[in-house]
């Protein structure tokens, strides 16, 4: 939900919020930095039950942890906060499907890695799910457009990224 209250005696306040089950995230989650190492080591051995793996591409370090604590129980999750490093991720991993943030800040877009992700060859049909907070009448069928499969708008709820995942799995057996 996004809330914006502004009159002239004041300044104008905005407030965010994402409807997420309730998730404990503590100081030391916000700066850890994602180790793709430590990700991919043991994997199978793990957990056997996450046989499919994901890559969120997003630049924010709070969305890339409550995803993560959407996700985690499920699958095994890379992260990549930059359209260059999302680039790398796909080539030389094979991923289930792709969480595309179409803003990544500074630098290249998400639809900008999107485009290069359909370039490649044996990646073209990687199912790329863009979650935005674009959400203007036309943004999706751009996004769409563009190369995504699916097309989540910020803030969604677990149950609705979990729905989509789904539909990917059951798509792409």
């Amino acid at each position: 939900m996004i809330y914006l209250a502004s009159n002239q005696q004041q300044n104008a306040g905005l407030k965010i919020s994402y409807p997420v089950d309730t998730i404990t995230v503590s100081d030391e989650g916000y700066s850890k930095a994602r180790s793709i190492s430590k990700q991919t080591e043991h994997r199978e051995k793990a957990n056997p039950k996450k046989l499919h793996r994901l890559l969120v591409v997003e630049d924010d370090e709070i969305t890339q942890e409550v995803l993560g604590l959407f996700l985690q129980d499920i699958y095994d999750i890379d992260y990549a906060s930059s359209a260059n490093e999302a680039i790398e991720l796909v080539r030389a991993n094979d991923y289930m499907a792709v969480l595309m943030d179409i803003n990544l800040g500074r630098g290249k877009s998400g639809l900008f890695v999107t485009n290069e992700i359909r370039n490649m060859k044996g990646k073209e049909r990687l199912p790329i799910i863009a979650q935005t907070a674009f959400a203007m009448g036309g943004d999706k069928e751009e996004f769409l457009e563009a190369g995504c499969d699916y097309y989540l708008s910020k803030p969604f709820t677990k149950t609705e990224l979990r729905d989509v995942l789904s539909e990917i799995k059951e798509k792409h057996k």
